[in-house]
């Protein structure tokens, strides 16, 4: 992609350019992000000195900086990285529903296995993906590359919060039958910590119940405002007491926002807590 969009121009204008990928995670502090390794290229057969240009300035800010042979390298090492993390989250996934019906904790299996110090990076289940690369980034090799690993991964994970859904809906059904049943989802930004809901899947399954029109569902998160999705109720954050939640059937906590107290979910007796954060 540098090579079709920079490369005509800088033949024809003779300045350097080149492909660097962000490596950056929202909300993250440590490590600092000059110490996170840069990866940069150039286009130095085309215009000779791209990559010692580049070089240049971000040494200034990076503490380790590492050339790759070309923006080709540097870009699918982007996608490789990003890529790689929805695939495992998506086997996290399936590790967790096997898990659930046979009584286990999946969370406790992730953490006995964190102990392992080779082989083996951590990786938790939960709602789905969210944010503006990992959801997004499969369908650019999948758009000119056969990856049904990864075209799998994707689907699941897409699929992942009405798959939620459907089956809370199917418990509701059995459990609920006089009234319409009381659904709360908790944690709309894409992630911990953030405000943006872009393919959030906490919104991906508070929609998916409200079309459902089985459930009275609204949503709670103490840092995303009722304007960013307004077609469902927002859970006001002084309702966040006993007293109201023990009024809903099921409460599905899809990420943790800080400032919220969580200990309270442990003192609804006869509500199903759903938890697919730690």
């Amino acid at each position: 992609m540098t090579r079709q969009l920079l490369g005509p121009l800088a033949a024809n204008r003779q300045f350097f350019a080149g492909m660097s990928p962000e490596r950056v995670d929202p909300g993250r502090v440590e490590p600092p992000v000059q110490s996170i390794p840069k990866i940069i290229s150039g286009l130095d057969d085309i215009t000779p000195g791209s990559l010692d240009a580049i070089n240049r300035v971000y040494s200034t800010i990076f503490e380790t900086v590492i050339p790759v042979s070309k923006p080709e390298v540097a870009e699918m090492m982007k996608l490789y990285e990003n890529c790689q993390r929805m695939v495992c989250i998506a086997y996290a996934n399936e590790m967790a529903d096997a898990c659930i019906p046979h009584g286990i904790n999946p969370y406790e299996v992730c953490e006995a296995a964190s102990t392992k110090p080779f082989g083996y990076m951590p990786y938790s289940p939960g709602v789905g993906v969210g944010g503006h690369c990992i959801p997004v980034n499969p369908f650019y090799l999948l758009s000119n590359s056969h990856f049904p690993l990864l075209e799998y991964a994707t689907l699941a994970m897409h699929s992942r919060p009405s798959r939620l859904a459907e089956r809370m809906l199917k418990r509701l059904r059995q459990r609920v039958t006089v009234r319409t049943p009381r659904v709360l989802v908790v944690g709309m930004g894409f992630k911990a910590g953030q405000s943006q809901i872009d393919n959030s899947p906490g919104a991906d399954l508070v929609r998916s119940l409200a079309v459902s029109r089985e459930v009275d569902v609204c949503w709670a998160d103490s840092l995303v405002k009722q304007s960013a999705l307004p077609q469902v109720r927002r859970l006001l954050d002084e309702d966040w007491r006993k007293d109201v939640l023990r009024k809903f059937d099921i409460i599905v906590v899809a990420s943790r926002q800080a400032g919220t107290s969580f200990d309270i979910l442990d003192e609804l007796d006869g509500v199903e807590i759903e938890r697919w954060c730690q």
